[in-house]
């Protein structure tokens, strides 16, 4: 029985996320969150499929195994609508340009975009603005 939960306790440390120096993070992270962002890493960490960093700003940030962004979220300070494709961003910045992005989630075929303000738009790949809402 006891090497039973020794096996299950090594198993379950192997799925368990592991702390990343800023400098082994892949080179498409380095440079998108040297690009975007202005603060420092705080915290990096990878499990089996995504990387989740922290700036040390309040953002949270999450990437796929590749380095492509899934989800960005800010604690205090606006999101970059140039953290999106150009054509979305220039969508963004003219129907909602008194507004200050929270988070961005990047989903199968569009975005999830949450303003400081609660509202809440999903758009597609194509810019089409598929539903526009308070969250409340």
């Amino acid at each position: 029985m006891k090497i039973i939960i020794l096996i299950l306790t090594l198993f379950l440390n192997l799925k368990a996320d592991i702390i990343l120096s800023p400098q082994n993070l892949p080179n498409a992270i380095k440079e998108f969150l040297q690009k975007n962002f202005q603060a420092q890493i705080s915290l990096a960490q990878r499990d089996d499929n995504a990387y989740e960093i922290a700036l040390n700003d309040g953002t949270e940030l999450e990437f796929d195994v590749s380095g492509e962004w899934k989800e960005i979220e800010a604690r205090g300070t606006a999101i970059s609508y140039e953290v999106l494709p150009p054509h979305i961003a220039s969508i963004l910045k003219n129907e909602f340009k008194e507004s200050a992005i929270k988070e961005i989630e990047r989903k199968i075929t569009y975005y999830k975009i949450k303003f400081y303000n609660n509202f809440e738009i999903i758009i597609d790949f194509n810019g089409t603005i598929l539903r526009r809402e308070y969250d409340d």
